[in-house]
């Protein structure tokens, strides 16, 4: 008997050096960093995020649940991004623009024209039409008179109603809220959160073009407009807003100077908008 348990307590001991050793060449597991989250919000609603339009290719969640999730991020989105224009911050604003070729509702693309040199000369004067200039605030001055809706104290009014889906997606410190809005998009629910975009701006895209087309008055369709929101996670602080428009333009287009030639032709094309305001809470140094 005490031969088997000297036996036994040889090979637990063994066993015990064997574990040991092999415990000295084993790597240091990563540390993880927990990041505290002031506001819970859903956000494992996709398996496919396409990063570039911040936009959800596909989720396992059921239309019910998608429903509730829009609601509950679109009341964080209301109640922070209406926070904006009462603090101090110094604000940079940065946009884009482009044009393309408009879509049909199956998504296939549709001509500039069928006036086949209209449709040429549309790709030459992008140039003279896209300008981007930039502007940009100092920390401490009115934001009221600078952010979107200009001259409002709110930055949305938009309701639940307008919204087709509200999606959140967070990643290290950074929360990402992406909104999109119902398509095609009235005018009435743009001017609830959108200053750029109407008549008046696409009329002057055409003017900048002027020496070789004349534009009469356009028809406008608003479609895929969204607003991408940026916060602090763990502190719900919004650092950027950025606004996306796209509008469907159909017009009639003359050949000016020496594009006379072209005569008078239909036009139609999407006309891309991005505006971004970045924000910077720091104070200055004295």
């Amino acid at each position: 008997m005490k031969k088997a348990l000297c036996t036994v307590l040889a090979l637990l001991l063994t066993f015990g050096l064997l574990f040991a050793f092999a415990g000295c060449g084993a790597t240091e597991e990563e540390e993880t960093t927990t990041v505290f989250v002031k506001t819970p919000l859903p956000t494992d609603v996709t398996i496919g995020y396409d990063e570039e339009s911040h936009t959800v290719t596909e989720t396992d969640y059921t239309p019910a649940q998608l429903a509730q999730n829009t609601a509950t991020i679109f009341e964080y989105f209301n109640l922070h991004i209406n926070e904006v224009k009462g603090v101090k911050a110094a604000v940079n604003m940065s946009q884009g623009k482009s044009i393309s070729k408009a879509e049909d509702a199956e998504g296939n693309s549709l001509p500039y024209s069928e006036n086949a040199y209209v449709a040429a000369a549309v790709e030459g004067l992008k140039s003279y039409m896209l300008d981007t200039p930039g502007a940009s605030l100092d920390y401490g001055e009115d934001l009221v008179a600078f952010l979107p809706v200009k001259g409002q104290s709110y930055v949305s009014a938009l309701t639940l109603d307008d919204v087709e889906s509200a999606t959140c997606k967070d990643e290290g410190e950074v929360r990402t809220i992406t909104l999109t809005l119902k398509s095609p998009t009235l005018p009435a629910t743009l001017e609830k959160a959108y200053d750029m975009g109407n008549v008046a701006d696409v009329m002057a895209e055409f003017a900048e073009a002027n020496a070789y087309l004349t534009a009469e008055q356009p028809t406008l369709t608003y479609r895929d407009c969204r607003i991408i929101l940026t916060a602090d996670l763990t502190t719900d602080e919004v650092t950027a807003i950025e606004y996306e428009k796209n509008i469907d333009v159909k017009t009639t287009v003359t050949g000016n100077g020496t594009l006379a030639d072209l005569g008078t032709a239909d036009l139609q094309f999407r006309y891309h908008n991005t505006v971004k305001y970045e924000l910077d809470r720091t104070a200055p140094e004295a």
